[in-house]
């Protein structure tokens, strides 16, 4: 294993920390996850100190306010202790991720992903996915172009995320004619 290693092949960030709160360690955390027992009190969460190794913490008591979570983990025992986990970024193995029914993805499975135009042309990457209402729309970059797509089946034909690429219907308004 390399320095820093924790043997975890794939993570799925679930979170950030925002910062210290209180004198008995508390942390504020931005989450990243729709899975609300994500940080029911007995889970388990990676994280590491800036300079240190990862390192699994068990979730002793959380709270909301606002979409921010105030969590204590159990081992960090005070601000001092608190601030060394400033900025860093929570997160779980991909193998702890529940699976998702058929034709359903993850944001992490989906982003880094090649899309390619009907015709077979590279488009880029999807670089970031973004709510619109009820849909999400999918960031593609690439060739110094960016395209917004909604990730409706009216516009992808297929994701492949064992392949890696996403290959999407003709798409008129949204992919000029000459690219596709």
């Amino acid at each position: 294993m390399r320095p820093g290693d924790t043997g975890i092949a794939k993570r799925v960030v679930v979170g950030v920390v925002i910062k210290p709160v209180g004198l008995k360690g508390e942390i504020k955390v931005k989450p990243l996850t729709d899975n609300p027992d994500r940080y029911a009190p007995g889970s388990s969460l990676w994280f590491a100190p800036v300079g240190g190794k990862p390192a699994p913490f068990v979730v002793e008591d959380v709270s909301e306010y606002k979409g921010i979570l105030r969590v204590l983990f159990a081992g960090i025992e005070s601000v001092e202790e608190a601030e060394r986990y400033r900025g860093q970024e929570i997160f779980v193995p991909e193998a702890e991720v529940p699976p998702l029914p058929e034709g359903e993805y993850y944001h992490f499975q989906i982003i880094g992903l090649d899309v390619y135009a009907s015709g077979g042309r590279l488009l880029g990457k999807v670089t970031d996915i973004f709510e619109a209402g009820e849909k999400d729309v999918y960031v593609i970059k690439g060739r110094g172009k960016e395209y917004l797509v909604p990730a409706t089946g009216e516009h992808i034909r297929e994701i492949d995320v064992e392949r890696g690429r996403i290959t999407l219907y003709p798409m008129e308004g949204y992919i000029p004619e000459d690219e596709v």
